[in-house]
């Protein structure tokens, strides 16, 4: 009886727990959205594939297809989403169908042997490059270039299933040095990153501290001591990150809501020189502009207190023609 409560007690807690989750969710969303911001979902889930398709006959709770029937049911309870990365995922598209959601998403299966395909709302994204794999060992990273629909941003989306026992010293510095090289050589100025898997190391192991030395580390579950995670670059704002029980999968699925950060504001042009204040003459190339507004005309300067602007020549003290060593802002 102890025990059957026990258990009552934790579903219960797990369900409070779950519904407090989805309101901070709907209200970081909500939040963005009136701000005039773009916030998308990203999430990163292992299968478990070969249970859950009971691929050996050594999950029967499983067979005959009820293995995908609990998966699909766990996804779509944990919907919306925008960016998907699957890992144990043999067929991507049995996946997107089975859960109704292929009218609104493309998606990008790999070769056989890669099991890390990607999926992405296309309302939200336009895929501008890719998608393609980058691969070390018998790993990969997948990927593809994604424009964020009514925005300048660009999305560098990358997913991957991490080795196993490469985690520590020098392997798994190595692993981290090929996932930061790959994104590198395939990204473009101005993307923005992220990057999701099931990467087999816990946050507290070399091969994340070293990644999240890269990247930005936005979220981590508890599923083997921590082994999926979701990195971005910096220009990505985190609004808010949770996971939930992944059964039929042995791993959690581990979620994020992400918004990229707005450009600074361009710098207000610089005023005009006060009345009577004398303009630089042509220096000949020593500079051509005075973003601090200070200037001195008799030496063909133009640059900050204490600065050089020609070659040899420094401004001189305020003393000097003070009355405009520095315009009126």
């Amino acid at each position: 009886m102890k025990g059957s409560c026990l258990l009552w007690l934790c579903g219960l807690v797990w369900i409070v727990q779950s519904e407090i989750s989805n309101q901070s969710l709907e209200t970081a969303l909500n939040t963005s959205i009136s701000a005039g911001g773009q916030p998308f979902i990203v999430v990163t889930y292992n299968l478990y594939w070969w249970c859950v398709s009971d691929e050996y006959g050594n999950c029967p709770q499983n067979k005959d297809g009820k293995g995908f029937q609990k998966l699909f049911a766990r996804i779509q309870q944990n919907g919306p989403f925008d960016l998907i990365g699957f890992q144990e995922c043999d067929d991507v598209g049995k996946v997107i169908g089975g859960t109704s959601l292929a009218a609104s998403f493309e998606y990008y299966t790999p070769k056989t042997g890669n099991d890390a395909p990607m999926a992405w709302q296309h309302s939200k994204f336009t895929a501008i490059e890719g998608p393609g794999t980058d691969k070390y060992g018998d790993r990969h990273m997948n990927w593809v270039r994604l424009q964020v629909i009514g925005s300048s941003a660009t999305i560098f989306f990358a997913n991957t299933h991490g080795p196993l026992d490469q985690c520590g010293g020098g392997p798994g510095e190595t692993v981290a040095s090929n996932y930061v090289n790959a994104v590198y050589s395939h990204k473009k100025p101005g993307d923005l990153v992220v990057f999701t898997g099931d990467f087999n190391c816990g946050q507290n192991q070399d091969t994340i501290k070293k990644l999240a030395q890269a990247f930005e580390l936005d979220a981590t579950d508890t599923s083997y001591n921590g082994a999926d995670h979701i990195f971005s670059s910096e220009g990505v704002r985190v609004l808010w990150k949770g996971s939930s029980p992944g059964s039929p999968s042995d791993h959690q699925l581990l979620k994020a809501v992400l918004e990229a950060s707005s450009p600074s504001p361009p710098s207000p042009p610089s005023p005009p020189h006060p009345s009577g204040c004398p303009v630089p003459p042509d220096n000949g190339g020593c500079c051509t502009s005075c973003s601090s507004n200070h200037y001195c005309p008799s030496n063909k300067g133009c640059y900050s207190t204490g600065e050089s602007g020609c070659i040899g020549g420094y401004c001189p003290a305020p003393a000097v023609e003070p009355w405009c060593w520095q315009s009126v802002l």
